[in-house]
């Protein structure tokens, strides 16, 4: 896989992230949901693909997960700063 090609993959990851984000915020819990299967669904795709693309969807299932179960904080960039790495928080 090119760096261009994969640069596009995470950029769509992210893309999934940022909406889900999103859709948490606005209180639309099943398309939340959807969200967060789809992002499993690219996972899968790229497993025994590219490792670094598999690794980056996991490691945003888990932190929207994580963020999920939490119910101290309802910003999830304020979440992530302390919870999650720098490339799973919205925008990054």
């Amino acid at each position: 896989m090119t760096p261009a090609l994969r640069q596009r993959k995470q950029q769509s990851i992210q893309s999934v992230v940022n909406v889900a984000v999103h859709l948490y915020n606005t209180g639309e819990w099943d398309a939340y949901c959807d969200s967060i299967t789809k992002l499993l669904g690219m996972a899968e795709a790229f497993n025994e693909l590219d490792d670094d693309l598999f690794n980056y969807a996991m490691d945003c299932v888990n932190a929207l997960s994580q963020f999920t179960l939490q119910n101290t904080v309802t910003d999830f960039n304020t979440w992530a700063a302390t919870h999650a790495g720098e490339a799973v928080r919205v925008g990054a």
